[in-house]
């Protein structure tokens, strides 16, 4: 064989070779990668937390509970009372309601997106309370022979009694009982203190609905120097309140049909050493026949004084107005305004006189013996009696007394002597001067307490 051909036969083995080498390279490559494979594939199986690895498929549903409902006793709490109308108060959430001698535990429930409440499936002696109605507390009862019987024999003034978080039990007392459609959402207004009982879960279309009416506790309970008159101071723990004047607002536009507004003001000092969160205060006004009502923003921007709110420093004492919104014909001896420490408990009362608006000009005699234009040409001096003659105080406010031309203009009160609010005492009168700006028209009513007087030659 010559030499060359010996020379190409080494070249093929040498590439024969150098392929197997790349080869068997290649292999242990592929073996690698597949016990590192295996390895990842053995780790991901066993990642788990408890130790087990996963599997495919679709995983068998459990039940969750459903979300919680947020919110805990003494925070802030925005409620609407009525179409555009809102408070803020301070939410305290209940805890147990006991009616008819048995008590059920309350747990916090929504209303549905789509308006309507369905109470899920609970113990016969557990009721759902609708988060946030605090004024009017709506809670629900399952369906049960033995919750029928005891809705169905509540008698008129029988006691339901809420207990809440922040340790208070408020008092409520049997007013109707309805049977209402399920759709019905009226049950949720919160503008009346008191409580709805639903009876949920009931064939058809319609539920029993049972109506309580707020309990305010007896005067007597609040020690002697906790009970004060228009114009007195009482001490709250810390705090001092003054109850300056009162006006009961009968024409306001903003006022819903049927109702007038009520505005209070008030001087309130903070004599303790530390600041006070004036959240921590609920202002509010009840009747002779124990009817609560609460603060109206919308009465309350019409007030002289701004409303009461942050806090009040060491020392610090400011003067602030409160408005409330009361039927138009309400009859009732006196309106005592309360004032309640959320934190202590603890309460003040002040009674003022109230005559009851539409009624105020009967039972008095209001006389104008004085009419006559200042030295200077720029105001008018008006003075007279008004006597009371019946068997009632009567309070005359600022807004009680105006003067007014026929085009519809209001002069403004430059003066007044005695200050308001004047305070009349059965069988007693009480003289007054009121000082005006001089009206540019020739003639003018003045009127106290809905009596009028013509005023003339003024120009």
């Amino acid at each position: 064989m010559s030499s060359e051909s010996e020379e190409e036969t080494l070249t093929m083995r040498d590439k024969l070779v150098e392929n197997r080498l790349w080869i068997a390279i290649a292999a242990v490559v592929i073996v690698v990668l597949c016990i590192v494979g295996a390895i990842l594939l053995a780790r991901s199986l066993s990642s788990d937390d408890g130790g087990q690895a996963q599997v495919d498929g679709t995983p068998t549903p459990f039940p969750s509970p459903p979300a919680q409902i947020g919110g805990s006793s003494g925070e802030a709490l925005v409620i609407g009372m009525g179409d555009s109308t809102t408070i803020s108060v301070t939410l305290d959430i209940p805890k147990t309601l006991t009616l008819g001698g048995q008590i059920f535990s309350i747990r916090a429930d929504r209303i549905g997106e789509d308006g309507k409440w369905a109470i899920g499936s609970t113990a016969e002696k557990s009721a759902a309370w609708i988060y946030g109605t605090i004024i009017n507390y709506v809670v629900g009862l399952p369906e049960s022979t033995g919750n029928r019987s005891l809705l169905e024999g509540l008698t008129t003034g029988q006691e339901m009694v809420v207990s809440t978080q922040g340790g208070r039990d408020l008092a409520f007392s049997f007013l109707s009982r309805d049977t209402l459609a399920s759709s019905d959402q009226s049950i949720f207004a919160q503008n009346t203190p008191g409580i709805t009982l639903v009876l949920m879960g009931m064939q058809g279309q319609e539920r029993m609905v049972v109506r309580g009416r707020y309990v305010v506790p007896e005067a007597s309970s609040l020690g002697q120097d906790n009970v004060v008159n228009l114009g007195e101071t009482a001490q709250l723990d810390d705090v001092q309140f003054t109850v300056t004047g009162a006006s009961h607002i009968l024409d306001r536009p903003e006022a819903p049909a049927g109702f007038a507004f009520y505005l209070i003001d008030y001087q309130v000092q903070n004599v303790g050493l530390t600041a006070l969160d004036t959240t921590r205060l609920s202002l509010s006004l009840v009747d002779s026949q124990g009817n609560q009502y609460a603060l109206n923003p919308v009465a309350s921007q019409l007030g002289n004084n701004p409303n009461l709110s942050g806090f009040l420093n060491s020392n610090q004492s400011m003067t602030a107005s409160a408005g409330y919104q009361i039927p138009i014909g309400l009859s009732s001896k006196a309106l005592n305004w309360v004032v309640t420490r959320l934190d202590t408990g603890s309460q003040v009362q002040v009674t003022i006189p109230f005559s009851g608006g539409r009624d105020t000009a009967q039972g008095t005699a209001v006389s104008l013996a004085r009419a006559e234009v200042s030295s200077d040409l720029t105001s008018l001096i008006l003075g007279g009696q008004i006597a009371n003659l019946g068997d009632q105080a009567i309070l005359v406010n600022e807004a009680d007394v105006r003067l007014e031309t026929a085009d519809g203009s209001f002069y403004l009160m430059l003066s007044t002597n005695p200050p308001f609010p004047w305070k009349v005492d059965p069988g007693q009168s009480v003289q007054y001067v009121v000082t005006f700006q001089r009206p540019s028209e020739a003639t003018a009513v003045f009127t106290v307490l809905s009596q009028p007087f013509e005023i003339t030659d003024l120009r």
